[in-house]
């Protein structure tokens, strides 16, 4: 397929002209390279129907790094198999794009991680919206909508249950070898940004398998309006290991922070090997810097346990009133068990300025450390007491509770220092010099 779509539209000199020389390099080393599985197996496939044609190949290289979105497009579905005369499924291709894309991300050090299966699935219903607007319809009006692209329509009248079944019905689709049309392929790969950045991350962990920055990856692979930023991953305290974070979980948060807290994270605390105390949590949290903090819920019956948490741009330090900064985020990770597996983050709204809450050793007001909400109702709470907590919703971030029950129990906790803090002085000037009530009025209501 890739030859007749390319063909068509750009001629072999033209597609060989558009690579780099170190994408032509790369390209004949990989086509050197023994027969690897995964997504090796899938691009080799593509590329060249024998290991000797090398205008084929470099022609469908450029295809794929091409900026304009209908050869593309065409190309990506070509490389997947799903017009082949034995189709894969988009399920098992996703899979194997994800596994190549972690493992450029986190540059080997993925293995540093926890395990997670959500990512696939997650992906194939990113494009939430556009693809309820052609599964929310009869058949007939599905077929129209996947010729014309018209995604324009409304989704009125599409509650949760009826969103649960159409997605259901397209996972069932992309599980399947061959059941994913031309058309339905080109609604979803035009809406999935995420699954772009996953395809570079993909080809370039099998085109430049050398350090991300070193020579040997010169022609890191991008295709367009993909931030370089967003496809290289940060680099991990190699003496500490995550149980809460996975190696999709990392990727996804890293991709709503700032730059600067993309670089180097550092683990500061875990409850499995710290303790579970508070004096250790909040010492290791306290006017370090930016800071992922992720929490592991109880296991409740007939209910997966969740992870969820926040990301702290500023300083933590002890004060009984608000502080913080608009960049902060609250996130979870759906189970799986009523809404699509993955992340789901909110951003600060302006409502309020309710970003940060910590304080301890205080007898009028809540002592623990807070996110959003309003006091004794935060969108999410960890308890001085360091057994429980609570998730309420926020209009701070406009969040829905991130825990599966509002009460929850804390099953584990890790901090990570994702960006050291900027602070010249350790003293807390600000507020040191008031007490409780006086930095906070309403306590002596």
């Amino acid at each position: 397929m890739g030859a007749s779509i390319s063909s068509s539209r750009m001629s072999k000199d033209a597609a060989a002209a558009r690579l780099s020389t170190d994408n032509k390099q790369a390209l004949a080393t990989f086509l050197e390279s023994p027969q690897e599985e995964g997504f090796s197996a899938y691009l080799r496939r593509y590329l060249t129907s024998t290991d000797d044609d090398k205008a084929l190949a470099q022609q469908n290289l450029a295809h794929l790094l091409s900026d304009d979105r209908f050869i593309q497009t065409d190309a990506m579905y070509a490389l997947a198999g799903l017009g082949a005369d034995k189709p894969s499924s988009l399920e098992a291709f996703v899979e194997c794009v994800c596994q190549a894309a972690m493992k450029r991300f986190w540059n080997g050090q993925a293995g540093q991680l926890s395990a997670d299966g959500w990512l696939a699935t997650w992906v194939l219903t990113r494009p939430k919206g556009a693809l309820l607007q052609v599964y929310g319809n009869s058949e007939c009006q599905k077929q129209q909508l996947l010729k014309h692209n018209s995604l324009g329509i409304t989704m009125a009248g599409l509650d949760d249950e009826s969103s649960s079944k159409h997605l259901e019905e397209w996972l069932a689709d992309a599980a399947l070898p061959g059941h994913v049309s031309a058309d339905a392929w080109r609604v979803w790969w035009q809406h999935s940004a995420e699954f772009h950045e996953l395809m570079c991350l993909a080809l370039s962990h099998t085109l430049y398998p050398g350090q991300p920055g070193s020579a040997a990856d010169a022609g890191f692979v991008r295709l367009p309006r993909i931030a370089e930023h967003n496809l290289r991953g940060p680099q991990l305290d190699s003496a500490h290991t995550s149980d809460l974070l996975s190696p999709a979980t990392g990727w996804a948060l890293s991709r709503e922070l700032p730059q600067e807290a993309r670089l180097n994270w550092a683990r500061m605390y875990s409850s499995k090997y710290d303790g579970r105390s508070w004096s250790t949590f909040k010492k290791a949290i306290e006017r370090r810097g930016s800071l992922l903090v992720l929490v592991r819920e109880m296991p409740d019956e007939g209910c997966a346990p969740r992870v969820f948490g926040t990301y702290i741009d500023n300083d933590l330090t002890r004060n009984p009133g608000w502080r913080g900064s608009s960049l902060n985020l609250l996130f979870t990770i759906h189970p799986g068990d009523k809404l699509p597996p993955g992340p789901v983050v909110y951003r600060t709204t302006g409502f309020n300025d309710h970003y940060q809450y910590f304080n301890y050793a205080t007898k009028t007001l809540p002592n623990g450390f807070g996110v959003g909400g309003q006091l004794e109702h935060f969108g999410l709470w960890i308890d001085s007491g360091f057994t429980n907590g609570h998730s309420n919703a926020a209009a701070t971030f406009d969040s829905q509770p991130l825990s599966s029950h509002t009460e929850f129990t804390i099953d584990a906790i890790e901090a990570w220092l994702v960006r050291p803090t900027q602070r010249l002085d350790l003293d807390d000037e600000e507020g040191a010099q008031k007490s409780a009530v006086e930095s906070n009025p309403e306590a002596a209501a």
